[in-house]
């Protein structure tokens, strides 16, 4: 594989990556509405934000290592 071709490949897994990780973010969003939904609490936005970044990071960290 010649340099061109695995820049290339890199530059399409990292997009991909950066998908994956705005999917788990909006999946992490809908998880902070129905935990403050199920327990009747309002949350901050500062409190919704860190919900779904930790659940994005959580969710990422299985794919960065490579475990499926």
């Amino acid at each position: 594989m010649s340099f061109g071709e695995a820049s290339s490949v890199l530059a399409v897994e990292s997009i991909l990556l950066l998908l994956y990780v705005a999917v788990e973010f909006a999946v992490g969003l809908l998880f902070a509405w129905a935990f403050a939904r199920m327990f009747q609490v309002r949350l901050s936005t500062k409190v919704r934000l860190w919900m779904a970044a930790a659940w994005a990071a959580l969710g990422v960290i299985p794919v960065m290592l490579g475990i499926t």
